[in-house]
């Protein structure tokens, strides 16, 4: 799943649990990235919109990770973007065997 795709999917699933997401440009430079705050009596997640998608979808993952969801139904693909605020890793280099086995003769 692409993170334009994750951030699509962790909108929608915000506004299954009731929870608005609002994506604005933050004015101040000590306003941090975002999070879950309550606005009156509504549940949102603000997210920065300066940030990239990969970064915003944190956001949101991270905060929905916080929140209630007992009554949404969260996807499997979406299980770690809430747990780490980031898609499944995938190691960039595959691992080699730390030493290889010899044929030894018996004399």
């Amino acid at each position: 799943m692409s993170p334009a795709d994750a951030l699509a999917a962790l909108s929608a699933l915000a506004e299954a649990a009731g929870i608005g997401v609002r994506i604005e440009r933050f004015t101040l430079e000590l306003a941090g990235k975002g999070g879950l705050c309550r606005i009156g009596s509504a549940d949102v997640v603000l997210v920065d919109a300066r940030l990239g998608i990969v970064e915003q979808a944190g956001v949101l993952g991270l905060a929905l990770g916080r929140a209630d969801l007992r009554g949404a139904t969260v996807a499997p693909e979406l299980r770690s973007w809430l747990r780490t605020g980031h898609g499944p890793l995938m190691p960039v280099i595959r691992p080699r065997p730390l030493a290889r086995a010899k044929h030894l003769r018996v004399v």
